[in-house]
């Protein structure tokens, strides 16, 4: 029986696996179990599983950024815990803004079905929502309702 090539290229490719010792050449794990990736913590390059072999890890340390060739391991766990809690932050931040977004969408909504001006949404209906957060929720929460864009010129329906 005659093998397929594409069976033959399948069982020749090996899939290799991250180990936590890839740290010390500045690599996290990127991907699943499944598809495993090295990615550098510095650059943020992410090589083909392919590449998770030492020696090609610190070909690329030694050369995209020279100056970190030296560190140590707790330099990259450092950099590494710094990565995660700005990726954190940075998706707080743009689902805060999402969230924004979709009220002042809902707001344009609402005055475009009473067919009333959208400036209306700038001069009395944030108005109001900025006076009734701060009577209410206190003066920090209004800083939340600031976000909302209910300006006729930026509000598209």
């Amino acid at each position: 029986m005659m093998k397929n090539p594409a069976q033959v290229l399948q069982k020749n490719l090996v899939k290799r696996k991250y180990d936590e010792d890839y740290i010390k050449y500045g690599f996290s794990l990127c991907g699943d179990e499944t598809a495993p990736r090295p990615q550098s913590i510095i650059c943020g390059d992410q090589l083909s599983n392919e590449s998770m072999v030492p020696s090609k890890l610190k070909r690329h340390l030694y050369s995209n950024p020279p100056s970190c060739a030296n560190k140590d391991k707790q330099y990259f766990k450092r950099c590494l815990e710094q990565n995660k809690k700005q990726k954190k932050f940075m998706k707080s931040a743009v689902t805060v803004s999402e969230k924004a977004l979709e009220a002042s969408y809902h707001v344009a909504k609402l005055i475009a079905r009473q067919k009333k001006p959208h400036t209306v949404g700038e001069t009395l209906i944030k108005s109001a929502c900025k006076e009734i957060v701060r009577l209410i929720l206190g003066p920090n929460e209004v800083k939340e309702v600031n976000k909302v864009s209910l300006s006729a010129d930026t509000v598209k329906t």
